[in-house]
């Protein structure tokens, strides 16, 4: 049984149902670095999501649609930055608004758009970058249909959030950017003592943030799912900040975590191909991401050190 569950299927999943919490995690970790939490992750993943539904289903044309979730990520992130950094509103509240916003939002717009709460019609998907055909026979064969699951089975924005973990983890600690950034979070008084616009820069970071949340909630409707379902989130984004805290508050840390957690639903989802022959409830297969969650929170959030200003608003002055 055990050669039935470990296939290139499951690595293949845990890659794709790591992508989007692996997005919203290193929206996290920017936005963190700059200072401000930002709780409403799972907020912006599920607007984004929706509008990328909708947009698809009224062009036919998934490639906007994408565009459209990271435009809604931007704006419900805007909200946030407004109100953290220019009212020096408590984050954690503002973000926990959010989120009971983005529900109540998708639900109504359901409702008032095609007139039925639940889940949308079909949207066109994103199909895989490569196509392969029939792998051969033999040892070789074997090899190739390994690495054509595993790593060559994907859709574009699976791709896409590994190299803005690269490039983000670059950015991060080789340019300037990054060290202003870096600034922000550990000291803004002395950045802003310095030139830099504190303001302007945390702007920047939430809206990042946004775009990133947006961005994968694209990948859960278009590439995923298929079709947008009223809270389809169902704690993505939360599991994100576990994942931006596990992975040290560094893009491709957030990434890796990102792969275990998604590693943990994939396995999850294949066990419960196997619930007739193990012993077991199928409601603990599906708990295992979340027991993850907490296991690795236990273990690691006593000795993770966060940046040092993150969550203060700051005054100029």
């Amino acid at each position: 049984m055990l050669g039935d569950i470990i296939t290139p299927d499951l690595f293949a999943s845990a890659l794709r149902m790591a992508t989007p919490l692996a997005l919203a995690a290193i929206g996290g970790t920017i936005c963190e670095r700059s200072g401000v939490v930002n709780i409403a992750l799972e907020g912006i993943m599920l607007t984004g999501a929706f509008a990328g539904a909708a947009v698809t289903l009224a062009t036919g044309n998934p490639w906007v649609g994408v565009l459209a979730a990271i435009l809604a990520g931007v704006a419900i992130a805007a909200i946030h930055a407004f109100a953290s950094i220019n009212l020096r509103a408590d984050q954690v509240v503002s973000g926990t608004g959010l989120n009971i916003l983005a529900l109540g939002l998708t639900g109504f717009l359901m409702e008032r758009l095609y007139g039925h709460p639940g889940t949308t019609d079909p949207v066109t998907m994103i199909r895989p970058l490569f196509s392969f055909p029939k792998p051969l026979a033999g040892f070789g064969g074997e090899v190739l249909r390994w690495i054509e699951g595993v790593f060559l089975s994907h859709t574009p924005i699976v791709y896409a959030a590994v190299i803005i973990a690269i490039v983000a983890q670059w950015a991060l600690y080789k340019t300037r950017w990054g060290l202003r950034l870096r600034a922000l979070g550990e000291h803004p008084k002395a950045a802003d003592t310095v030139g830099i616009s504190v303001y302007r820069g945390r702007w920047v970071a939430v809206l990042m943030s946004g775009a990133l949340a947006g961005l994968a909630g694209a990948n859960l409707v278009i590439e995923q799912v298929g079709s947008f379902t009223e809270n389809m989130t169902n704690g993505r984004g939360f599991i994100a900040l576990a994942a931006n805290i596990f992975g040290r508050w560094t893009p491709v840390g957030s990434y890796l975590a990102s792969l275990l957690f998604g590693f943990a639903d994939a396995l999850q989802i294949k066990l419960q191909m196997f619930r007739g022959q193990i012993d077991i409830p199928p409601q603990f297969f599906l708990m295992l991401p979340y027991v993850l969650t907490v296991i690795v929170l236990a273990g690691v959030i006593g000795r993770a050190v966060g940046p040092a200003a993150v969550g203060q608003p700051y005054e100029k002055g």
